[in-house]
């Protein structure tokens, strides 16, 4: 991935910044610094990274926006994600208030690509989550992995073209770490901040370290750096899983369909989060037309938690005394005979990542570049023991009150008392084992002519292979569920309870939560449950003693874990071409890149053998099943032309226009293409199964790109972009009709399966200024802003709904440098979006799920003391903003969020 400065004297800077020259080949930084005699000097801060940034964009053949480091190991904020946020059309997801996926022009995180060094990254996604969700995996980076203090800078091609990797209907994310030689000599730098967590009232400290040196008259380097991250979090959460619509009457009313709330449930989260990064790189170049680097990073996070939380189950035949809104939605009810319960969930899980790359670049001739790039990565996530999901309770009865439109609703209860008799209810753990691992080789080569307009031709080939695997376990039932459903509830004695406080919870929010109920340690009450004197009071105690003595609560693996396989090899031809029409400059890059993918899903299942007509029901027959697992293997192969055009066109000196046509393609989720089916009973003409779908195609998109930007004074630009995406494949649910044969004959079946199934057209349009007030007098030179804004819209072939993810977001940032002195005001908002389509179980329908617009002000700043060291502050959501989902109507509040804001004070040090 290349930026083409063709003309030199279209860019404003007058020196090569001896920071973040990551865009150009090796061959070209030496023939650009020999051949012009220019100075190299180092400069660093806010107002540098931001005119290394603008240069990027400026010089670049495709629209790209970029973030760069400010000094070595400083980037802009504490993650990676967050800063990348501050890039127009970009929007993040959070958890536990810390950025961790990334949007990019309303494509969610699966439909963008997200590379290190230019290569493939393996992923596996949030070590913390305490989900009911046994088949995570997919392709969406989780940045919360990388620290950003191994960050160099970062890249968003928001074009494609035939040299980028394919991929990403949405955007190319290229992610740079340091090396030795982008900062010749020697630099030792060390870094330590205090990090405050204001919600667990904790402060742990956070470390970072880098030595970077060259030798032999800078022919070989090496470069080590570390980082040491740990944070007690909090966070609160009122839940509402969804609203289904019943027509159930309630409380022997008939009030037609019913917006129903299916329960309530007060959540506090608490974690221990730690993670232990490190980088090597080595460098080697013998003569100016060779450059050989190597380079290892690790990545080791670890989390532990635990859920307190206070839950409310409804169930429509429990309701009296119901009244609903204008929109038909339950705002208050009593609920009777009904269990009042707590429960709790702990979790230790962990996560890896170790990557690997060798790079070549060799300037074969003066005219040929060649580069040759070897990787491998592999993350694993390790579930540890599991996180536990435990229900105690007893009879009881409560109400139910959202009639004031508050976001946490007010629930009366008769309270758990000291003395009170909890029974066991639900009772397990689960928890899945990821493993993604990527190889991958490119082979790039850069040929330079002078054929007329043609100026250098870019020819290579890709490869990629990558296997995701994924193992779900749980506790072996009926164990989970076996003292609940006793004749008689088992009794947990008193000493295994004490009181939960949660000191005035979700106070950012309005409502009147509950701040007391008992709680417990799940360990303990598994242990309790596992005794003799416990087992005998059951109805079948054997059940349950042979399922204990076999594997206790432990997980037990699922036998129908599956993995997929998909090989990628590409070819691609890029050619460039320039010239003039008058006095105007233009460059036109185009491309075609040929794409062959292999995939194979294999597994195990539970085989249909045979379907045998019910002697009694003609019409009907019964399903044998084989008695064991048997191997499962469906593979499928698809070709993709992927054209692309970038034109560029230099107005003036100072502004630029550009248009982009392409094709591009994402590919289905990894965990969308499970081999496994299965296949029911019944009559002969209502046959029905369920499956994934391991013969899914990518998505599909046109695009369509202008922009026009003016790039004024230095270090100040305005850019005006507009952007459409025709996008097929769109994924839905949807009955297939197959034919099934078994010895006994043919048989039609309805099998319910994930499919390509609709278009979307993603249109918007976004502005983008950055302003540095250098001609005002001092002191108030030191002064900047950047604001930014995107507009996205959508329209499906299917249904009126918007596209997942999409939604406005806005950027305004503050920022002054002056004397060593600097400090950063960044808001951002990002607009109401919809996270999940309305979804239809048997009779039950649900509406879609929307995020509410969320706002965040961070303030960042620094001083330095002298050249050596700075002392440095950051806060995070000063303002404490909530997460907020609700459902169709806003009142339908489903989740609110408090995750308060974090401060971090520290002090660097670079000799």
């Amino acid at each position: 991935m290349k930026a083409r400065n063709w003309k030199l004297g279209y860019l404003p800077m007058l020196v090569m910044v001896n920071m973040g020259i990551t865009s150009t080949s090796f061959a070209q930084d030496q023939q650009n610094a020999e051949g012009d005699n220019v100075e190299v000097i180092s400069v660093t801060g806010i107002k540098s990274s931001l005119v290394r940034a603008m240069d990027i964009k400026q010089g670049s053949d495709n629209i790209v926006d970029a973030i760069s480091a400010e000094d070595i190991g400083k980037f802009p904020d504490q993650n990676v994600a967050e800063s990348l946020q501050r890039i127009t059309g970009v929007s993040i997801d959070r958890e536990g208030g810390e950025g961790q996926l990334v949007t990019v022009r309303g494509m969610g995180p699966e439909f963008n690509a997200v590379l290190l060094n230019g290569r493939t990254l393996a992923t596996v996604g949030d070590p913390s989550s305490m989900s009911w969700n046994g088949s995570p995996g997919g392709r969406a980076f989780s940045f919360d992995i990388l620290p950003s203090e191994l960050i160099n800078g970062a890249e968003v091609y928001k074009t494609q073209s035939a040299e980028l990797q394919e991929g990403s209907v949405g955007a190319t994310i290229n992610i740079t770490t340091m090396r030795p030689f982008d900062n010749p000599g020697m630099h030792v730098l060390a870094s330590a901040k205090a990090l405050h967590d204001d919600m667990s009232g904790a402060t742990k400290p956070q470390f970072s370290g880098l030595f970077s040196n060259t030798f032999n008259d800078d022919t070989f380097g090496v470069l080590v750096s570390v980082a040491s991250y740990e944070r007690e979090s909090r966070y609160e959460e009122a839940n509402t899983a969804y609203y289904f619509k019943v027509e159930d009457p309630l409380d022997g009313t008939d009030y037609g369909q019913v917006y129903f709330p299916r329960n309530y449930d007060q959540i506090v989260q608490t974690e221990d989060r730690d993670r232990l990064s490190g980088n090597v790189v080595l460098q080697y170049a013998p003569n100016d037309r060779l450059q050989i680097s190597a380079d290892y990073l690790h990545s080791k996070y670890d989390v532990s938690g635990r859920q307190d939380i206070y839950p409310s189950w409804f169930t429509p035949g429990n309701v009296r005394n119901p009244e609903l809104d204008e929109n038909n939605t339950l705002v208050y009810a009593d609920f009777v005979d009904v269990f009042v319960e707590s429960m709790a969930r702990q979790s230790d899980a962990s996560s890896k990542l170790n990557a690997y790359g060798l790079n070549i670049d060799w300037q074969a001739t003066e005219d040929w570049n060649m580069e040759l790039d070897i990787s491998a990565s592999k993350a694993e996530s390790d579930p540890g023991k599991g996180w536990s999901d435990v229900v105690v309770g007893r009879p009881g009865e409560f109400s139910y009150d959202r009639r004031q439109g508050q976001q946490v609703p007010t629930m009366a209860f008769d309270p758990i008392q000291a003395g009170d008799t909890l029974t066991a209810g639900w009772t397990s753990l689960q928890g899945t084992r990821l493993e993604d691992e990527v190889k991958a080789a490119k082979f790039d080569n850069s040929l330079y002519v002078k054929a007329g307009p043609l100026v250098e031709v870019n020819f290579g080939a890709h490869y990629t292979d990558r296997t995701l695997g994924t193992v779900y376990g749980e506790t072996e039932g009926p164990l989970p569920w076996i003292f609940a459903d006793n004749s008689t509830r088992i009794p947990l004695p008193d000493s295994l309870f004490n009181l939960f406080d949660a000191d005035g919870f979700l106070s950012g929010a309005s409502g009147d939560p509950v701040n007391q109920w008992p709680t417990f340690n799940t360990d303990e009450i598994m242990a309790y449950l596992s005794s003799d004197e416990v087992i005998n009071m059951l109805d079948d105690p054997q059940v349950a003693r042979d399922i204990l003595n076999r594997n206790g609560f432990g997980i037990v693996p699922d036998r129908t874990a599956y993995d997929v396989n998909e090989e990628v090899m590409a070819l691609y031809t890029d050619l460039s071409f320039e010239g003039d029409i008058g006095d105007m400059f233009w460059t036109v890059v185009a491309g075609m890149r040929y794409v062959d993918t292999t995939s194979t899903s294999s597994g195990q299942q539970i085989a249909l053998l045979d379907l045998v007509p019910s002697q009694n029901e003609p019409n009907k027959v019964f399903a044998e099943y084989s008695d064991d697992y048997v191997p499962v293997s469906i593979s499928n192969e698809y070709q993709d032309w992927l054209p692309s055009v970038n034109a560029n066109l230099h107005i003036t000196d100072e502004l630029i226009g550009r248009v982009a046509v392409s094709r591009s393609i994402t590919r289905p989720e990894l965990n969308q293409m499970s081999p496994l089916t299965n296949y029911g009973d019944g009559e002969i003409d209502g046959l029905t199964g369920s499956g994934s779908n391991p013969k899914l195609a990518p998505y599909t998109s046109e695009n369509v790109d202008l922009s026009l930007e003016w790039y004024y004074d230095e270090g100040s630009y305005a850019a005006l972009a507009y952007f459409r995406k025709d996008i097929d494949g769109y994924l839905g649910y949807s009955t297939l009709s197959e034919t099934v044969v078994v010895p006994s004959g043919s048989y039609d079946y309805e099998i319910s399966r994930p499919i390509n199934e609709s278009s979307t057209e993603v249109d918007g349009f976004e502005f983008a200024v950055q302003h540095m007030f250098s001609s005002l007098p001092e002191p108030f030179d030191g002064l900047g802003v950047i604001f930014n804004l995107t507009k996205v819209d959508s329209s499906s072939e299917q249904d009126d709904l918007p596209l997942i993810g999409l939604g406005d977001s806005e950027n305004l940032i503050l920022f002054y440098e002056k004397a060593g002195f600097q400090v950063r005001l960044a808001y951002n908002n990002r607009g109401r979006f919809m996270q999940t389509k309305p979804v239809v179980t048997g009779t039950r329908q649900r509406d879609g799920h929307y995020v509410d617009d969320y706002k965040q002000l961070d303030l960042s700043g620094s001083y330095d003391i002298n050249e050596n060291f700075t002392v440095f502050f950051e806060g995070i959501n000063l303002t404490n903003e909530l997460t907020v989902k609700n459902a169709e109507y806003k009142n339908q509040t489903l989740q609110v969020i408090e995750t308060g804001p974090r401060y971090a004070l520290g002090v660097r040090a670079k000799f």
